[in-house]
């Protein structure tokens, strides 16, 4: 016979019980301070915490909005967002992701100061103009949470924490309390050099040349001519060059980037084909898939001259 009640657990260890128990159905018993967990021939228990009253979260003050949109349009700009998201905590700010809210368009940004991201969608219903800073491990979670059910998720914010109502799952974090960079000073207006290639084939020679990259200087030079690309990577173990076909417009360029960030970034662009624009071989070079407006990416080059 199915009763209610209630206790508190520690909710990392329920979280890592959970996830491993075998496949069926879970039967869930309270006995004093003890919870059992059943589920087939596995048998586990946990002993409850004391506590007086659990805090409650509320979300209906003047300064609560809603945000609701399509799971799986929203689990797309958060990959293709987070992972930006800063781990060095010296800049609290950057460690999670900036939502900003203007009429029906919702944009996120990250950046960890080598490698930046700005995604943005439609969302159901014209909200306040927000920003808000959302940690990057609820981010995460978020993202699993969009895998599971159907329908509309939704996202709530107060002052200071954010509830994700999933349906059948719900999550409330609180807000990183600092502010977010100023990031629309750091994108370029204008570009000198602008190329367009194709992206699998951009990817494929910096991943052959992050091979011996990595003894030495950790970088790949992309040497920008006036009709094409080369890719080159030089270091005490050897040396690599490809040249990629590309269309090149303005000006001939020498950039080098640490592999990584530059992969990183490609492996987030959906479409066959990306930009890449540039003014110098130390200002941060733009990468942006050929159609549409609602993805944006910047990375850092490395000063190896």
């Amino acid at each position: 016979m199915e009763e209610s009640g209630e206790c508190v657990i520690k909710g990392r260890i329920f979280s890592d019980i959970v996830r491993k128990l075998p496949e069926g159905n879970a039967f869930f018993s309270l006995d004093g301070q003890t919870l059992t967990i059943r589920c087939g021939r596995s048998v586990n228990q946990l002993q409850c915490m004391e506590y007086e009253e659990y805090p409650q979260m509320t979300f209906d003050g003047d300064d609560t909005f809603t945000i609701t949109f399509d799971r799986e349009k929203g689990k797309r700009i958060i990959d293709h967002t987070a992972f930006a998201v800063a781990v060095d905590e010296a800049h609290p700010s950057l460690t999670g992701v900036l939502m900003e809210t203007e009429g029906k368009t919702l944009s996120m940004v990250a950046t960890d100061s080598f490698q930046f991201a700005k995604n943005s969608m439609t969302i159901e219903r014209e909200v306040p103009e927000k920003r808000v800073v959302v940690p990057g491990k609820a981010i995460s979670e978020i993202s699993r949470m969009l895998e599971e059910g159907e329908g509309e998720a939704a996202l709530t914010f107060s002052r200071t924490h954010m509830k994700a109502d999933m349906g059948g799952s719900v999550l409330i974090s609180r807000l990183i309390d600092s502010d977010y960079i100023d990031y629309k000073r750091i994108l370029p207006k204008a570009c000198k050099t602008r190329v367009l290639v194709e992206k699998e084939a951009l990817m494929e020679s910096v991943d052959r040349a992050q091979l011996v990259s990595r003894d030495g200087n950790n970088s790949v030079l992309l040497k920008i001519g006036a009709e094409n690309m080369a890719v080159k990577a030089e270091s005490v173990v050897g040396k690599i060059e490809d040249e990629i076909t590309a269309q090149v417009m303005g000006d001939g360029l020498n950039i080098a980037f640490n592999p990584r960030f530059l992969l990183n970034v490609l492996k987030n662009v959906e479409e066959d084909k990306v930009y890449l624009e540039c003014n110098s071989p130390i200002n941060p070079c733009v990468i942006r898939p050929v159609n549409g407006e609602d993805c944006f990416f910047l990375v850092v080059p490395m000063r190896i001259f």
